[in-house]
């Protein structure tokens, strides 16, 4: 039987980024639910879900989203480069 990791702190909160061209202002808007659980290979993760206008001439990630990560660290790492894959850079 495996046992499920204990979940050990939860925030939610806005994220924005903007489509990095000098001549577009282009944004996104995601809800975040951050989770850090007790223990297991990945403990740390976020939850993304697109919640705001759809954008005009910038390629659009996702409207829904999971990345896994080791620490906080490597999830902001892992977050701004699935952004930047798109074009976009947080704010």
């Amino acid at each position: 039987m495996i046992k499920k990791p204990i979940l050990k702190y939860e925030e939610k909160g806005i994220l924005t980024a903007r489509y990095y061209h000098k001549k577009s202002n282009d944004y996104l808007r995601y809800k975040a639910i951050v989770l850090i659980k007790e223990s297991g290979k990945k403990p740390v993760e976020i939850h993304l879900k697109f919640d705001g206008i759809y954008p005009f001439v910038a390629p659009m990630p996702p409207e829904e989203y999971t990345i896994k990560a080791a620490s906080i660290l490597d999830l902001s790492m892992k977050l701004a480069k699935w952004f930047k894959r798109y074009g976009y850079e947080l704010e």
